[in-house]
């Protein structure tokens, strides 16, 4: 399974800058076993966001100990990082488990504990599943990601944990820059930032020289891995003593911080990106609804509701199932992405809707690089959230991806901007959309 460092899990990494389904999960009850083959790719796919998937399959999982592995999974895609524990925990207690089997526990315990702010025992889960990959002799880049995630999560884990000061919900504008991210100001040490809004990114992250202007304290350390098929980024840790947005007041923030040159885009003109705000900080909004008229309407949760949406998260991306032409998709939503894009998996579980498609060469760039894709043109895609619905006028698919970053399909602001608003709830996990707009809003795209 390859996974990117944590330093580059940023949905930014996959801007574009140029010119897997989902298994049914009716009648599963008459369908075979699956064999442990099939069971081991399930897992390994869900942690790469095919997570409605795993769910499917979970009945028809034959072996004990993969199914354990598959509700910890599960447990850990609905915030519940507790019970994923227990269940890995569990299962490896079960008896004696291979290095294979050990590099498949760990990263559960890893990814639920780092999303939950649990920074103590994503270090150690992350060292462990280490020790795993190396008696498994498995590749560079999968060692490099278990060994970045260790390095920062030990940086955290010595700071102070974040802390909700305060919370009174309050309305914030939102503006779109020049390749259509959403922006908004926040107050960092006192001082005004405005910053990149950002779901998809694993911590939030600010520029070293914006660190320095905005105060940030700067942990001992840093981590710098790389390997032979994917360029090495320095990252630090600097942390906020306070923070405040949308009415949310916060303490010891953790912001991951990348020098000024990895968080440039060659977009025409130049573009610069100095904060983003990423997962940790915006769950603790609760429930966030983004308007079509640039408002961020922040709210609380319904505490009594339970985790049972259209909702789920693989490390700390979240995964909406979203039908396609009638066909479900589990996508990641990328509020800080521009646009939507299938990736090479879901190209070739599809190659008869693929064939015949329109193809080109697609300039990725992000932070940390650029790259060259090859990808095909899908148009006028249904596209349906819930019970709205919207036609998309063209969805990028991935035919070979080149670069060292995740290959997963992508909910962008193509398709979140077709709706007058749209609405994450962390307390149910429900992903919601309003009305479709008579007319969906189009991107600007550098070419």
């Amino acid at each position: 399974m390859k996974r990117a460092p944590l330093a580059l899990l940023l949905s930014l990494s996959c801007l574009a800058v140029s010119a897997g389904p989902i298994t049914p999960t009716a009648d599963t009850t008459a369908s075979p076993p699956l064999s442990r083959q099939q069971a081991e790719d399930a897992l390994l796919h869900a942690a790469d966001g095919e997570v409605f998937a795993l769910a499917a399959a979970l009945p028809r999982m034959a072996d004990q100990g993969l199914s354990l592995l598959a509700q910890a999974r599960l447990a850990a895609t609905q915030l519940d990082a507790a019970q994923a524990h227990r269940l890995v925990v569990s299962y490896l207690a079960s008896g004696p488990h291979s290095p294979a089997d050990r590099a498949v526990a760990w990263p559960i315990v890893a990814d639920a504990s780092f999303a939950d702010g649990n920074y103590p025992q994503a270090a150690d889960a992350a060292r462990h599943w280490e020790r795993a990959l190396i008696e498994q002799n498995a590749s560079a880049d999968d060692r490099a990601s278990a060994l970045q995630m260790a390095v920062i999560a030990e940086q955290l884990a010595a700071a102070p944990r974040q802390h909700v000061d305060a919370y009174a919900p309050k309305v914030v504008t939102v503006t779109r820059d020049k390749v259509g991210l959403p922006r908004a100001n926040a107050v960092i040490n006192g001082k005004l930032q405005e910053a990149v809004l950002d779901t998809g990114a694993n911590l939030s992250t600010v520029s070293l020289s914006t660190a320095r202007r905005l105060g940030l304290r700067m942990l001992d350390g840093s981590a710098s891995v790389g390997s032979a098929s994917r360029q090495a980024v320095t990252s630090r840790i600097g942390i906020a003593d306070h923070f405040a947005f949308a009415g949310l007041s916060l303490s010891h923030v953790a912001f991951l911080v990348l020098d000024d040159e990895q968080l440039k885009m060659p977009v025409p003109g130049g573009y610069q990106i100095d904060a983003i705000l990423g997962f940790p900080v915006l769950r603790q909004l609760q429930r966030l609804e983004f308007t079509a008229d640039g408002s961020l309407r922040p709210s609380r949760s319904d505490a009594s509701a339970s985790a049972d949406g259209n909702l789920r998260m693989a490390g700390s991306d979240l995964y909406v199932n979203v039908m396609l032409d009638d066909m479900p998709v589990a996508m990641q939503l990328d509020s800080g992405g521009a646009r939507s894009a299938l990736s090479s998996r879901f190209a070739s579980e599809h190659p008869s809707l693929v064939r015949g498609l329109k193809t080109k060469k697609e300039h990725v760039a992000g932070a940390g690089g650029s790259h060259i894709n090859d990808s095909a043109t899908w148009a006028d895609v249904r596209v349906r959230i819930g019970d709205q619905q919207t036609v998309l006028p063209a969805i990028s698919v991935t035919l070979s991806n080149a670069g060292s970053g995740k290959d997963t399909n992508l909910l962008g602001g193509d398709i979140l901007q077709a709706f007058d608003h749209w609405t994450i709830d962390f307390q149910r996990m429900q992903f919601e959309v309003g009305k479709p707009l008579a007319k969906p809003a189009t991107r600007p795209r550098a070419e």
